[in-house]
């Protein structure tokens, strides 16, 4: 029991905290928490970073499975293609052409046709009623 005793006298025996003290404790408390904080934002970022990291490898190497392109291209074998390109665009300026003139011929009024004997409607135009 007396080692009990001696345990505890010396925590009994803790001198009072000074005003000017309190405030020295207070602000360690808060560095110590702003650092705590940092300490959290900066493990996030590595996290991410991390993170990240692992997702660029995992789409790099899925997309080496996908797609070829570089320095094996001279293994791929090249087939012909069923399109000419300069023939598909003279196909369709020709549809475009085609269309235009549609679009003029339904745009002309139809001509009424002459009583008169005069072919030339020159003439036609200058005559008054």
């Amino acid at each position: 029991m007396d080692e009990e005793n001696k345990i505890k006298e010396p925590t009994q025996n803790v001198l009072p905290i000074k005003a000017g003290e309190e405030k020295k404790a207070e602000e360690i408390l808060e560095e110590h928490e702003e650092k705590k904080q940092r300490l959290e934002i900066f493990i996030e970022v590595a996290l991410f970073f991390i993170l990240g990291i692992l997702v660029g490898v995992a789409l790099k190497s899925e997309a080496i499975k996908r797609f070829t392109i570089g320095f094996n291209d001279y293994k791929m074998k090249f087939t012909q293609q069923n399109y000419d390109i300069n023939k598909l665009e003279e196909e369709v300026a020709k549809k475009q052409e085609a269309e235009v003139q549609n679009q003029i011929q339904d745009q002309a009024p139809v001509p009424a046709p002459n009583q008169s004997s005069n072919s030339n409607p020159a003439a036609d135009n200058n005559v008054s009623n």
